[in-house]
């Protein structure tokens, strides 16, 4: 599992959930601030219309009846009823009671907005009365409406539902609620006062609209009538003591204004929002009362509903982004790890599958281009090995029976001794211990001192093969240097070389010098010039790439070619040999070899 859990797959997917997560969050939250703030703001706007219409339809009602009232008090007939209060005025009484019912006939819809009206005398001796018949049950007199203990407050304020709503107290039935107001009856010469019209509207100019009124079920809808509190519930009106909720005074809300909104506190301590209108009624408000805790509930749900399609989106996101990993990066880095598997296990081929156009795909072409250089180097590595071990074998072949020369030239020598030659004696002793190096191979390291000791026991051969013609001059900058490790015969190859294709074509007498000095404080150059014919670049080029040994040359096995990949075979391609030659004037060939005195044996 915690295996799992390190993979870059399930990093990338744990970043990416965790990135869609914060996002999630962010949104969330922003989401919840922007859909609470517009719901608030949607929901009073549409509040704000709704009490519009609702004002219209109550004004609308109210004012029905009030314009049927105006007219009966500016009539003539009711005026001139209302200054008589003889015996005469009979007919008058008759002609006022005849236009007020065909005015109220022909108007419809104050059958069930008006519940009475009363025109009284100053003289209060005779009433005109237009009641609908289910009210009028009770006799109603001037007295009685004068009597009534709100009709003062009604009297001083002309026109206005001051008394708010009331049962009406001429109807046998309790539960008829009415909308009292009282206006006055002026003389239309004189400042004189001729009798009042008393009217009772029935509750339904509010309740009737209501019924079509959408209210929401977090909301509540109440009435300022007066300085009375109602609240709608139930169809109908009922008064409330102001527990229910705190509302401001709203006596200086002018109509202008429109719709007024604040905050409240209802009886149980919960925030509420008031959207209060005024109505072209004097007196009159309507306030809807809604519940921000139900509408907080209201858009948390809304929130919720949010946060569980973010969560429903994000999950699937995870789900295709995880197929899309799995596809474009685990089944890949699958391949990847099998490949590199059959590389190890031996398997240096190229794998085109692996090859994919995109940065894996890079990877896996640098994973097969690294595998067929690793083939490329095992394969030049064993043909090094088995040129190595053919240049050995060779050197093998090349090697003479050891015992028999050495029984065969201790005679030579020992018959010059007693035939007094001594050339022949010393001659003889040089080939010897040359031959008896050669027997022991050519594969092992010594000190650049027994190289030279070497060297001058060919040497000597040599001398006495050109008579003396040829020189040897050896010169060591430091004797310290003659401890450093070189390959048997190395110099050998090179100074035959420059014996036989040097000196020997020039047909005079030649030398030969050997300068071995330390380079850069680290490793170890050794010159060695001839003054022969010398060469051109070509042949100098030539000469570390082909054998240029003579037929009758002692280490034609060897060559200078060898020499010079036995050197690198054995210290590093920086190390071995190099050709600078003029024609006609030398020939020097460099030998580069790192300093090193420990001595190293090759089976």
């Amino acid at each position: 599992m915690k295996k799992h859990l390190h993979t870059i797959r399930a990093r990338i997917l744990l970043y990416t959930i965790s990135l869609i997560l914060l996002i999630s969050i962010i949104i969330a939250f922003i989401s919840y601030y922007i859909a609470s703030t517009n719901l608030r703001d949607n929901l009073i706007q549409t509040t704000e219309t709704k009490l519009s219409l609702l004002a219209s339809s109550i004004e609308s009602n109210i004012e029905n009846v009030k314009g049927f009232v105006s007219s009966c008090q500016n009539s003539s007939q009711v005026r001139q009823f209302t200054m008589k209060d003889d015996d005469s005025s009979k007919h008058l009484k008759r002609d006022a009671h005849d236009f007020v019912l065909n005015t109220y006939s022909t108007n419809a819809a104050l059958r069930s907005q008006l519940i009475r009206m009363v025109i009284i005398r100053n003289s209060k001796n005779d009433i005109i009365q237009v009641v609908e018949s289910p009210f009028s049950s009770v006799a109603v007199s001037a007295e009685s409406v004068t009597a009534l203990p709100y009709f003062e407050t009604l009297y001083q304020h002309s026109g206005r539902l001051a008394a708010g709503i009331v049962k009406d107290p001429f109807s046998t039935y309790k539960d008829v609620s009415v909308l009292p107001f009282v206006v006055t009856i002026e003389h239309p010469y004189q400042s004189q006062e001729l009798g009042y019209i008393f009217t009772e509207i029935s509750t339904s100019v509010i309740t009737d609209p209501l019924h079509n009124y959408l209210t929401n079920a977090d909301s509540r809808l109440y009435f300022h009538i007066a300085d009375t509190l109602y609240q709608y519930a139930d169809r109908d009106l009922i008064a409330c003591d102001g527990d229910f909720v705190q509302i401001q005074d709203l006596s200086n809300i002018a109509l202008s204004e429109g719709t007024v909104i604040e905050k409240a506190r209802n009886a149980e301590g919960r925030v509420c929002i008031l959207i209060t209108r005024p109505l072209s009624v004097e007196g009159l408000y309507v306030t809807e009362c809604l519940d921000e805790h139900i509408l907080s509930q209201n858009i948390f749900q809304t929130f919720a509903l949010v946060v569980i399609v973010i969560l429903c989106s994000a999950t699937a996101i995870v789900i295709l982004f995880s197929r899309f990993l799995s596809k474009t990066v685990n089944v890949p880095i699958q391949k990847l790890q099998e490949r590199m598997k059959r590389i190890e296990a031996g398997d240096f081929s190229r794998d085109p599958s692996t090859e994919w156009e995109h940065e894996l795909g890079d990877i896996g072409k640098t994973i097969n281009d690294l595998s067929e250089n690793v083939l490329s180097l095992m394969n030049q590595r064993i043909d090094d090995e088995r040129q190595k071990k053919d240049y050995e074998y060779r050197m093998l072949q090349s090697q003479i029976n050891p015992h028999f020369l050495y029984n065969t030239l201790n005679s030579i020598k020992w018959m010059a001794t007693v035939q007094n030659a001594p050339g022949i004696a010393e001659m003889t002793t040089s080939l010897s211990r040359l031959l008896k190096d050669i027997s022991k191979g050519t594969t092992s390291l010594i000190p650049l001192s027994h190289e030279i000791s070497l060297l001058q026991d060919y040497f000597t051969i040599q001398q006495y093969r050109y008579g003396g013609t040829i020189t040897l001059n050896i010169e060591v900058a430091d004797p310290v240097l003659t401890e450093c490790s070189i390959i048997k015969f190395t110099l050998q190859p090179i100074v035959e070389n420059a014996i036989f294709h040097g000196i020997e074509p020039k047909g005079t007498a030649g030398a030969i010098s050997i300068h071995i000095y330390q380079k850069d404080n680290s490793d170890v150059c050794i010159d060695i010039t001839d003054d022969g014919v010398g060469m051109d670049e070509e042949t100098a080029a030539r000469l570390l790439v082909q054998d240029s040994s003579a037929d009758s040359s002692f280490f034609r096995e060897i060559g200078i070619s060898n020499v010079h990949k036995r050197l690198q075979y054995e210290f590093g391609n920086t190390y071995g040999l190099s050709v600078a030659s003029s024609l006609g004037s030398f020939t020097t060939i460099s030998i580069l070899l790192p300093f090193t005195q420990e001595e190293k044996t090759h089976d």
